[in-house]
This record gives structure tokens, C-alpha cells and sequence, in this order.
């Protein structure tokens, strides 16, 4: 594993699924009044680093798991035995997590971010005793269809008609291994600075952290298993034929430069037991930059607050 950003914190600890290497994280609850149990899911480009002041936001109201995804944050890839990283093999790996990992004898709040709902959503569909088990599924900017995408033309030609076409590629992988290196990262994110919303709104300082943090991102990644996954839910993964007795929350940003929003609330709306949907106010797609607990949990909108206090459980596991 690649070392670099990783925190040394005791709190990140080693998981294995199938031999393959990674890590997990488990943040008590602060409040005695908490009572949920999250298992918190993060999508691509991401590390237990860069959501865990989403994590630490959440704890007031329970205790909250997160593990890493294969290929993902440093952890092997299923490549490496032999296996695609598609949705059914993350279902499985996101049933194990919980069936190993987390306490039999509590109700769970589920939270994808991005993709990370796509997997969750995909596993619930398949598996409708742990359904029982599921208080609360929340897509956190989630997408459940290859229907759900509306990028500007910068990100559809470079992103999704060449990266994910030949990164997926076992020959493509290496090309992109021996040519993708910081130097060319940071002047791809130089030219993409204009339709970038985050990157364009920053002062010269802000700019040169938010580029290097992007840039160890791309390099933690395997990008066999980046490609390979941004195809499938660009081009092959369509879950809205499923119906999950699950009750759920779809936070969206009005203004996301990648979803159709209002297509995505018709279809959860048609997929689970009960869906609310509730506006977050950002300008970009989510607030994984966002750097304080504090400024996650100002963005949370009241509703959702309110909707946390509540629990089937009696207590968080303190």
C-alpha cells in the first residue's frame, strides 16, 4: 500500500476480503443520546481519509463503520485474484464487512456516496434477509443507472468515451500506469480549471493543495479497477428493475454537473419501500473536500438531522 496521504492513525486498522489487503475504520458515537449503527460506503476516487470528516460528522448520531473497496483507497484490486470488480463482486465484499465486522444484533443505517449507493443498492436488491436488518438506506449524490448521467462534454469525451474504454484493458491499465504520473495530473487539472467548480473558486494557495490531494488520489487508485467500474456504470449497470423493502433518504445536489436529478428521485422512488428526497446546498457534485466535521454536518439539511435522532436501536454501541 502506498503511503503518502495514509493516515497513521490506530483508529484505521487492517481488513482482508479474499486475501486482498486494505483497511477499515470504526469512530464511536459521541453523543449518549445516539442510536444508530452506520456502515458508511465511499464511490471512486476516494480514500478512508478524504471522508472522514463525513464519518466524524455522523457520529453524533451513532456509531459509524467504513471499509475500503478493493482497488480502491489503497487496497488490493480483485485483479489480483483473478476476479472483475464489478457490482456483484462488491455486493459480496459489502456483505462480508457487515456479516464479519459489525454487531449481529443491531439495525443498520446504510450510506453510499456516489457509486458507493449503486453497491449498496445492488446488494440489498440480492438479498432480501439482510434487508431486515436495514433501518435506513441513504444516497449520499447517488446514481442507481447508466440513465442517470448528464456531464459536460469535457468529461464525456476524456473521462467516459477514452479512460474507462481503455484503462479497463489489461494493456491499458499499464499504459496508464507508466504514463499517468503527478506532473501530467496536475496540468490535465490545470486545463480542466475553467468547468472544474471547486478547482476554479479557489485562491492560488487552496489551488496547489486541492491539485496535490487530487493528484495522490489518482495515484492511490488501481486504475484498472477505476476504468473498469466507471464503464460499467457508464455504459452496463441499470439496478431500477429492483424493488428493496427498504426505507430511504436521497441527499442531491440541485446543481450536480454529472446527475439528472429529478430522474433519479423517480427512479428510487419506484425502487424503495419509502423514499424522501432532500436538496443539499452545494455547487459541485459532493463535499468530499469539505475538511472540518463541523462544515460537513452545517451542510446536512434539518430534515435529515431529525431523521437521525430516530432509531430502531436503543442505543449506539458505546
Amino acid at each position: 500500500m502506498k503511503q503518502s496521504l495514509f493516515s497513521n492513525d490506530p483508529m484505521y486498522k487492517p481488513y482482508i476480503y479474499k486475501g486482498l489487503k486494505g483497511r477499515y475504520v470504526h469512530f464511536e458515537a459521541t453523543s449518549k443520546n445516539a442510536r444508530r449503527t452506520f456502515v458508511i460506503v465511499y464511490g471512486q476516487h476516494a480514500t478512508l481519509e478524504r471522508i472522514e470528516p463525513i464519518l466524524r460528522a455522523i457520529t453524533r448520531y451513532g456509531d459509524v463503520y467504513a471499509v475500503d473497496n478493493p482497488g480502491f483507497g489503497g487496497m488490493d484490486a480483485a485483479y489480483k485474484i483473478k476476479e472483475y470488480p464489478d457490482l456483484k463482486f462488491y455486493s459480496g465484499h459489502l456483505e462480508h464487512f457487515i456479516s464479519e465486522y459489525i454487531p449481529k444484533d443491531r439495525q443498520l443505517t446504510l450510506m453510499g456516496i456516489s457509486y458507493g449507493f449503486q453497491i449498496i443498492t445492488s446488494m440489498l436488491g440480492n438479498n432480501k434477509q439482510l434487508c431486515k436488518r436495514v433501518e435506513l438506506a441513504i444516497s449520499f449524490v447517488g446514481f442507481v443507472s447508466y440513465d442517470d448521467f448528464s456531464m459536460p462534454l469535457s468529461y464525456t469525451i476524456f473521462l467516459k468515451y477514452f479512460m474507462s474504454n481503455v484503462g479497463r484493458t489489461r494493456f491499458g491499465a499499464f499504459l496508464f500506469k507508466i504514463t499517468i504520473r503527478p506532473a501530467l495530473l496536475k496540468f490535465a487539472y490545470f486545463l480542466a480549471r475553467p468547468t472544474d467548480v471547486k478547482y476554479k473558486s479557489l485562491s492560488k494557495t487552496e489551488a496547489q493543495t486541492y491539485v496535490a490531494k487530487q493528484t495522490w488520489l489518482w495515484m492511490a487508485n488501481d486504475h484498472r479497477t477505476h476504468s473498469a467500474t466507471a464503464y460499467d456504470f457508464w455504459y452496463k449497470n441499470n439496478l431500477t428493475s429492483l424493488r428493496i423493502p427498504v426505507d430511504g433518504i436521497h441527499i442531491c445536489v440541485p446543481n450536480d454537473h454529472l446527475f439528472k436529478n429529478s430522474i433519479i428521485s423517480s427512479e428510487l422512488n419506484q425502487m424503495y419501500q419509502t423514499m424522501t428526497t432532500l436538496n443539499l446546498n452545494l455547487d459541485n457534485h459532493a463535499p468530499l473536500d469539505v475538511d472540518t466535521p463541523r462544515k460537513v454536518y452545517a451542510l446536512f439539511p434539518a430534515t435529515l438531522k431529525a431523521m437521525l435522532v430516530e432509531s430502531k436501536n436503543k442505543t449506539a454501541v458505546l
